[in-house]
């Protein structure tokens, strides 16, 4: 705040600076008479009606004595009767004969500002014009100890209210700041829950758009950090299975059991699926925000998946059956695409019931913005709607038991929402009537190179 008073209070008294300069340079160079020179000569051509009215009611006496008072308040003056003689015979006041000469030339007042004030006030009578001659030294009274108390006091009156304006408005600044300041030192300290506007009166300025962007950023960090302890401890725990069930496999193939090394490979095959997901998530979330230019055939990578998924779920008697496939295209990255069809479809072939289909279906909506849609229904046992929302969460698992007995890892369909994610679309899931569930992905359509070309 010291830094911040110092540079307002600077900056007050150089903007009164600059605006003074700045007045009395446009007065100069326009030309423009300026107000104090005309309250000038209004107040000496009141002196000078004065001093003929003394003199012509009361003679050279009353225009002495006139004269005599205003000398002790810094003026020196002397009145020219219309035939151009000093009445009093004291001389003209020093430094006013050039003032005087245009006073008689112009027949109007005329007064000169610089160092040394001088001024000729022409007063029009039935007798003649008489000219009142004045000299005045402006910082006369200034030198005198009661010209410099007053300036003094002048002057620190003006300095401690622009000392409290200035602090008032420091304060105002720097308060939130410092509010800001605390709350960052203690986010540091590793305190994620502490927040930044609770603790700053209620404003509208960019200093509460940067409280409330700074409590956004610590919601992000503190969610984030919530998710990283989460995966690392559902890591953990997907580890510690399959690595104790392998610790015993060991035990029991020492002792001769040949069964006991299938379920060793068993184990293993899960651990590097396991780990080749975490990694493929992984690389996911560190690919936010990059630029997926690429315009890719999303109905042959489907028909590509559905062709392989409908292989291999023959021999557990299901079918993968792509049922509508319209010519789409989309802006991304082709394997990224593939896995996340690949994901999801899998995800649905594993918990549909033996002897049904898995049916797939590609369609372009059309609108504005035009959208792909690639729906995958399955005829399983459905999920719980309390569930729903969840599905895509990494290692979230509708029942861990039919989790494990199927061999998932709980991380196809978090990969499947990154991947839709980072192609600005979305993913989606719903239960049917006719029970399964249904997963929807809506992607951005684009127009093909070649299309683009014969527009």
């Amino acid at each position: 705040m010291r830094t911040i008073y110092a540079k307002i209070f600077l900056w007050f008294w150089l903007t009164i600076a600059a605006v003074t300069v700045s007045l009395m340079l446009i007065t100069v160079i326009g030309g423009v008479q300026p107000l104090g020179r005309r309250w000038l000569t209004t107040s000496l051509d009141m002196y000078g009606r004065s001093a003929v009215d003394f003199y012509q009611q009361g003679g050279t006496s009353a225009l002495r004595q006139y004269i005599d008072d205003i000398d002790r308040s810094g003026l020196k003056a002397a009145l020219i009767d219309p035939q151009g003689n000093d009445i009093l015979g004291r001389g003209l006041p020093p430094l006013t004969a050039r003032v005087l000469a245009e006073a008689r030339r112009t027949g109007e007042s005329r007064v000169h500002t610089r160092l040394i004030w001088a001024g000729a006030s022409v007063v029009h009578t039935p007798q003649g014009d008489f000219i009142f001659v004045v000299r005045m030294f402006p910082l006369r009274g200034f030198w005198t100890p009661e010209g410099i108390s007053v300036a003094l006091l002048r002057w620190g009156i003006a300095l401690l209210s622009a000392g409290l304006l200035c602090w008032l408005i420091a304060r105002h600044i720097t308060a939130p700041v410092r509010t800001l300041q605390v709350a960052a030192r203690r986010i540091a300290d590793g305190d994620l829950s502490v927040r930044a506007t609770p603790g700053i009166p209620p404003r509208n300025d960019e200093l509460a758009d940067l409280a409330h962007d700074f409590d956004r950023m610590a919601d992000r960090m503190q969610s984030l950090m919530h998710k990283q302890q989460e995966l690392l401890g559902d890591i953990s725990h997907e580890l510690r299975s399959p690595m104790a069930r392998m610790a015993v496999s060991l035990e029991l193939a020492r002792r001769g059991d040949r069964e006991a090394l299938e379920r060793m490979q068993t184990d293993l095959d899960r651990l590097d699926a396991l780990i080749e997901q975490v990694l493929t998530l992984t690389r996911l979330q560190l690919q936010e925000g990059r630029n997926l230019n690429s315009t890719v055939n999303l109905r042959t990578i489907v028909e590509s998946v559905v062709a392989d998924c409908d292989f291999e779920g023959k021999a557990t008697a299901k079918s993968v059956v792509l049922t509508h496939a319209d010519a789409c295209w989309v802006k991304g990255d082709a394997a990224l695409l593939r896995s996340c069809v690949e994901n999801v479809v899998r995800n649905a072939v594993r918990y549909t019931a033996p002897d049904t289909s898995v049916d797939v279906s590609l369609r372009n909506t059309g609108g504005a913005p035009s959208e792909v849609l690639l729906s995958i229904q399955d005829r399983g046992p459905g999920v719980p709607p309390e569930a729903l929302p969840k599905l895509f969460e990494a290692f979230y698992r509708v029942s861990p038991s039919r989790e494990r007995e199927s061999g998932g890892t709980g991380l196809g369909l978090s990969i499947a929402q990154k991947v839709a994610s980072l192609h600005q679309g979305r993913i989606s899931a719903r239960n049917r009537e006719q029970g399964g569930l249904v997963v929807e992905i809506r992607l951005p359509a684009t127009v093909p190179a070649a299309a683009k070309v014969k527009a």
